[in-house]
């Protein structure tokens, strides 16, 4: 199921990136604020579709890392840095969570 959504995202990515160009619509002043908005949309796309799951306990670890990676951004505004927040956090709260129990790993 996830496969499927990041193809399209990554269709979607792929589209949005060569259409304007192809009908020479890369040169004008709105084509330009597209193309930044399109790309913090298409990482909002990616983030929200590995973020939830049907597990609560992998949901809850998840929810948890979103949380600080909203701050880091709030904090920064730069994406790179909210990007690495989220990885360090999920595998900080991932670690803690098992080492403490709180996950059921089978």
């Amino acid at each position: 199921m996830i496969e499927i959504a990041i193809f399209i995202v990554a269709l979607g990515t792929y589209l949005m990136r060569f259409l304007p160009m192809k009908f020479n619509f890369g040169d004008s002043e709105s084509s330009k604020e597209f193309f930044t908005l399109s790309s913090t949309s298409i990482i909002s796309a990616l983030f929200v579709t590995s973020t939830f799951t049907f597990e609560p306990h992998e949901l809850s670890v998840r929810l948890l890392a979103l949380i600080l990676t909203a701050l880091a951004y709030y904090k920064s505004r730069n994406f790179g840095i909210s990007i690495i927040a989220a990885v360090l956090a999920y595998l900080f709260i991932k670690e803690v969570a098992k080492n403490f129990n709180l996950l059921c790993l089978g």
